[in-house]
């Protein structure tokens, strides 16, 4: 049987396979748009950014995965909970940890089926913790400074310094910076921009909220019930009334 093929020699199937693979890295790379790589600066506003091998290593996870405005959302975060805090000691490291990879579980990378968001950041985070050989004490303050950073102030006002961090840092960014110098809230915008973030986060928790609209019992609830409003979310009578008692 004749080849009806075009003949090509060793050197142009190594060449073609090569820009293929090349071309299917940079659209992998454009489809999920992460920051871009650059160093960070020293300090902020006042604030000094931990340089430690873990507080780099949160970062880098961030910055590796999360979209350019998430991740400057993230390391606003921190730098307004620091001023928010400024008369209190917190653990820097840690609660730099915790800022960082705080928004995680809004990727459809780390969600599970029905975990919230802040738990399935904070799960990340322990993991992280772990691999760094921190004790299962100091895991256990990260993951929740991360779960408790967006439930009302009254839950976090018990937690730890690290969580209170988190809390007062997002909800800085997120809704109102007050009780922070103008001047400093302009500063850190500047060092870390923000990228279109009232868009752009909204339309991230939305995304949220339609893969697990039942998954909150948050600030983010709210949202997920408007989302998807038909989602059942069960009901504490019929759960009461199912109990194996006979009364």
């Amino acid at each position: 049987m004749c080849n009806l093929l075009p003949h090509r020699s060793p050197e142009n199937t190594t060449r073609r396979g090569f820009l293929t693979l090349l071309a299917s890295v940079l659209a992998t790379s454009v489809a999920r748009a992460p920051a871009v790589a650059t160093a960070l600066p020293t300090e902020v506003a006042g604030v000094v950014l931990p340089a430690t091998l873990l507080a780099r290593s949160a970062a880098d996870l961030a910055r590796g995965e999360c979209p350019d405005f998430l991740f400057n959302h993230c390391m606003r975060t921190y730098v307004l909970g620091a001023l928010s805090l400024r008369e209190r000691r917190f653990d820097a490291e840690m609660a730099f940890v915790a800022a960082s990879l705080h928004d995680l579980g809004l990727l459809p990378a780390f969600a599970t089926t029905r975990g919230s968001f802040e738990i399935d950041g904070a799960d990340r985070a322990e993991r992280l913790m772990r691999e760094a050989g921190r004790t299962p004490e100091q895991g256990s303050r990260v993951w929740n400074a991360i779960v408790m950073h967006d439930m009302r102030p009254d839950y976090s006002a018990h937690q730890s310094p690290e969580a209170q961090l988190v809390a007062a840092g997002a909800g800085a960014d997120v809704v109102d910076p007050e009780g922070i110098d103008r001047k400093a809230v302009e500063e850190v915008v500047r060092a870390f921009p923000r990228l279109q973030f009232k868009t752009r986060f909204t339309a991230l928790l939305v995304d949220h909220c339609r893969r697990k609209p039942t998954s909150q019992i948050g600030w983010l609830d709210s949202l997920c019930r408007t989302t998807v409003p038909t989602a059942q979310r069960g009901s504490v009578e019929r759960a009461i009334a199912q109990a194996p008692y006979t009364e």
